[in-house]
């Protein structure tokens, strides 16, 4: 790696069918669009044509995203052949850690923001997913920011508030009042749920949480995201199964809130996610 600064990149799409879902842009791609722009990004920050990242000891690393929020969606903006554009920009607010966020525009209309927050990490046992351990870079010269851009600070603050339970209200909840209101347990398939690093891919752990609200309400009408949080703490193998619990609910005539965690078979927790649609 050579000397990090910021990264900006912009790029231009036409939505067919691999873009689009029921209704609009789909969340699904557009968490692993922006996931491979910010990869992208960071071999830029670092003068490399690929990504391809070692850490100190000569481990393939990867990264990581521990925190993800989605904000103000109007995906139905976006309709088959829409040309719309998303913006990227990469932050440093630490030597181990990488922010970006990704604006994404259709005819002079936002129609939803992307903020994500990553770490590297390798595997200490190949093959175990359930061994991942962070990456460290101790002889890379680096720039770190040092004012951070205001969705990159908010996110960081709010993912080590969550991993810690240092919080009181959150999405309308509060996080004394958590519950187990009900399960759902999902084998992720390798063939469609994990990436080609043989991780669960980040952008499956919500699209588990989407299956169980399917599964769970008896719902006349299908909402449309408008925010969505996640934290990230743990990955899973193939072979294993997960569990989607909620843990509270908001549920009105106009939209459904809720709070799911993800746990492994043991109970381990790897992930919150919080999830606001309204209907239309």
């Amino acid at each position: 790696m050579s000397e990090s600064a910021l990264v900006t990149m912009d790029a231009n799409y036409q939505a067919g069918m691999p873009q689009l879902g029921y209704a609009g842009l789909s969340e699904n791609w557009l968490l692993k669009e922006c996931g491979h722009r910010h990869w992208l990004a960071l071999a830029k920050s670092a003068g490399q044509m690929d990504p391809e990242f070692h850490d100190d000891e000569g481990h393939k690393s990867y990264a990581a995203f521990t925190a993800i929020r989605v904000r103000s969606a109007a995906l139905d903006n976006i309709i088959e052949n829409q040309r719309f554009s998303i913006a990227t920009h990469l932050s440093r607010p630490s030597r181990a850690r990488f922010c970006s966020s990704h604006h994404v525009s259709a005819s002079d209309k936002n129609c939803v923001s992307v903020d994500m927050a990553s770490t590297f990490v390798f595997r200490r046992e190949m093959g175990n997913n359930q061994s991942v351990m962070r990456a460290f870079f101790a002889g890379i010269e680096t720039v770190v920011d040092a004012v951070l851009p205001e969705p990159a600070a908010k996110l960081l603050k709010l993912s080590k508030q969550i991993r810690t339970d240092d919080w009181e209200n959150h999405f309308g909840f509060k996080r004394q009042d958590k519950k187990t209101l009900h399960e759902a347990t999902f084998k992720p398939c390798p063939n469609n749920d994990f990436n080609g690093a043989n991780f669960l891919y980040f952008a499956s752990f919500q699209a588990f949480v989407d299956r169980a609200e399917w599964q769970w309400f008896d719902l006349k009408a299908i909402p449309q995201l408008k925010d969505r949080d996640l934290f990230y703490y743990g990955n899973i193998n193939v072979g294993d199964s997960l569990i989607v619990r909620l843990c509270a609910l908001i549920r009105s005539e106009e939209a459904i809130t809720h709070w799911c965690e993800v746990t492994r078979e043991n109970g381990t927790k790897i992930a919150d996610i919080f999830t606001h649609k309204r209907f239309k």
